[in-house]
């Protein structure tokens, strides 16, 4: 049986504040781990390397559209490596590691895109901070906010 995925608030625990403001969208959302003994670097690489091929051939399609409009399309190799601090894994670059949570994210001239992965007790909880810089960047979060909560929650189904 699979656990559900629930829309949440933000949660007060999350360092997110420290590396965007000036939110204009924002989504949360809470699952039961099936093993809260896993740590967070696992569940992050789990994440975002476990994707179903829906969803690779969903973004293989959003690359090239968006390439040509200047979007960042590049996704590093290195999902399994050990996460480092200023380096990509996978689509983003991380930004903070601590015991419970990891933020990672992209900044393109369009927007600021963030994503906390934070673990609480038996939980996780998915937050998604976008920052637009000008109406292209509102127009695409418009634009694939249906196909964004389908991945979200599709991905920690897996988890």
């Amino acid at each position: 049986m699979k656990a559900d995925v629930l829309k949440v608030e933000i949660p007060k625990e999350s360092d997110y504040q420290n590396f965007i403001s000036n939110i204009d969208f924002v989504d949360a959302y809470q699952i039961r781990l099936k093993d809260p003994r896993m740590p967070i670097e696992t569940i992050y690489q789990h994440l975002f390397s476990t994707m179903p091929s829906w969803i690779i051939t969903l973004l293989k399609l959003r690359n090239k559209i968006v390439g040509v409009f200047g979007l960042k399309t590049e996704v590093s190799k290195g999902h399994k490596e050990r996460l480092t601090i200023g380096k990509k894994a996978g689509a983003f670059e991380i930004y903070s590691i601590t015991k419970t949570e990891i933020i990672a994210g992209e900044d393109d001239k369009h927007l600021n895109f963030h994503v906390s992965v934070l673990k609480q007790e038996k939980d996780l909880i998915v937050t998604t901070f976008v920052h637009y810089h000008n109406l292209f960047g509102k127009l695409y979060m418009t634009l694939i906010t249906p196909f964004h909560k389908l991945i979200v929650k599709s991905v920690m189904k897996n988890i």
